[in-house]
């Protein structure tokens, strides 16, 4: 009977013993999710740890079961990244294109006398300052008149000069117009409202509609240009791809759909599509015949170009890391945790990106010096994960971190076997933070095709930043060439191939 009861008493302290591990890691994760709710309330964006704890410190009890074996203390490489001297501020010369006013200042005919003898001083030279203005943007009205003639003898013998061909026929936009209107709300993200408000303050009243007809219109026009870029895009070994969501109006109601970009460094191309759904076929769609790499974050809708074994998948450690990050910022006083040990593995990987970086390597060198370096560090990290994944309970933040790196290790790893690939998707992320930016100026889409247009205009204005030039100058001489510009000659018209008509 004895035995009996003593059976008994054991059995429902294992449950006890089980349900409390359960709850405690339900109460973890629910303080973990509180916490990042009110990170995105009111916390700050850096990913960054002031000072991590010191390394000998074990790990929290919540963490790890009482009976579970005390790991020894892991050897780190440390890691001493020099903060670069702030420059004193100096003023650097205006540019030297600006059109310059020269202002003289002269001495008055008592300062021009010379007050030891009277006579008068002649000018021997100027002090001079330059100082910076500027001139308000200025609408103007081009009056084309074209010459005709006609015979004085034969009536009805009439000659024109042919109208020249306009982006927009029988409107009154010229080029220089809609590249400016494309740029203030692509490139600066104003609502056309406001665009129709300054256009007021000028005298110029353009009613919204008529300048949301330019936009897309503008932006049809543009289409084989992206097309092409897409082309050309699916050529490079090496395509950074990213998400984001939009609203759009659609029939008096505003609904969630998505953003994506598609984006290489050789050349700097980028281009962005627009689509209803999240739904795998449509990056599938846009790549269809690529093969390379692709970087992407580990979203399942990828998997369907990964399929076939022609694109191999490249993941992000930005992405990895951040989910450490997120459980390390929460540890109160200052405590490590695996957390904390798992950021310091990724930084050892990262300063050997950056040493790659100062030594300025090729894309050997660089593969060399990550199978050299980082290949050690991934095997050790690995071993480390397993291990520390078995000490913990299953649904915890930690445990769920560590089994999102586990589960794409392959991907993780595979930025080792080409120079050419990063260590990061922070291109493809730079690249979505544009569209991040504007849906907070202009809310939503006016309508589902004013989607695309938006997409194309994105991808010539972005591309135009990577390459360093004028987004709005190149609009403006693309759209004047556009018109009689043939299809077998539109290479000269993409951003990285582009000059000037008057160069």
């Amino acid at each position: 009977m004895a035995a009996m009861n003593a059976a008994a008493l054991a059995e429902e302290n294992r449950t006890l013993k089980a349900t409390l591990a359960q709850r405690e890691a339900r109460i973890e994760r629910l303080e973990f999710d509180l916490a990042q709710l009110k990170k995105l309330l009111f916390g700050a964006r850096s990913e960054r740890l002031a000072t991590l704890p010191d390394i000998d410190q074990l790990p929290l009890w919540d963490e790890v079961p009482e009976d579970a074996p005390v790991a020894s203390p892991v050897a780190f490489k440390t890691v001493v990244v020099q903060s670069p001297a702030k420059n004193q501020p100096k003023r650097t010369a205006l540019p030297a294109h600006l059109p310059r006013e020269i202002v003289v200042l002269p001495l008055s005919a008592q300062d021009r006398q010379c007050p030891a003898c009277g006579e008068e001083r002649p000018v021997i030279g100027y002090e001079s300052s330059e100082r910076l203005d500027y001139v308000p943007a200025q609408l103007k009205v081009v009056e084309t008149r074209r010459e005709k003639c006609a015979c004085a003898k034969c009536q009805g013998q009439l000659t024109t000069v042919p109208a020249p061909p306009q982006i927009i026929e029988q409107g009154i936009p010229l080029p220089g117009l809609l590249a400016h209107l494309l740029m203030a709300k692509y490139g600066y993200h104003l609502p056309l409202y406001r665009i129709e408000q300054i256009f007021a303050h000028q005298g110029v009243p353009i009613a919204r509609t008529t300048l949301c007809d330019w936009v897309i219109q503008s932006g049809w026009q543009l289409q084989p240009l992206v097309e092409r870029m897409l082309a050309l895009l699916k050529q490079q070994p090496v395509i950074f791809s990213d998400d984001t969501t939009v609203a759009v109006q659609d029939r008096g109601k505003t609904r969630e759909t998505r953003f994506w970009v598609y984006a290489g460094h050789s050349p700097p191309i980028v281009v962005y599509d627009h689509t209803e759904t999240r739904a795998g076929k449509h990056p599938k769609a846009k790549l269809e015949g690529y093969s390379g790499y692709l970087q992407a974050d580990a979203y399942a809708g990828y998997d369907q170009i990964f399929a076939a074994g022609k694109v191999l998948e490249v993941a992000c450690w930005a992405h990895a890391r951040r989910k450490f990050f997120e459980i390390a910022r929460q540890t109160e006083n200052g405590k490590r945790i695996s957390a904390h040990e798992a950021l310091e593995y990724i930084g050892r990987l990262y300063a050997i990106e950056r040493e790659a970086k100062e030594q300025q390597l090729d894309a050997e060198g660089t593969r060399k010096l990550r199978q050299e370096q980082a290949r050690p560090i991934l095997a050790e990290f690995k071993a480390w994960l397993e291990d520390r994944l078995r000490q913990l309970a299953p649904k915890t933040p930690t445990a769920q971190a560590i089994g999102y790196a586990l589960k794409n290790w392959p991907a993780l790893e595979r930025y080792t076997e080409d120079g050419r690939l990063e260590i990061d998707n922070n291109r493809s992320e730079r690249a979505i933070r544009p569209l991040t930016i504007g849906r907070k100026n202009w809310l939503f889409l006016g309508s589902p095709k004013g989607g695309q247009v938006a997409a194309t205009v994105f991808s010539l204005i972005q591309t135009c930043k990577e390459l360093d030039l004028n987004p709005e100058a190149y609009l403006k001489d693309v759209l004047t060439r556009l018109p009689t510009t043939k299809q077998r000659e539109i290479d000269s018209l993409l951003p990285h191939n582009w000059k000037p008509a008057n160069v």
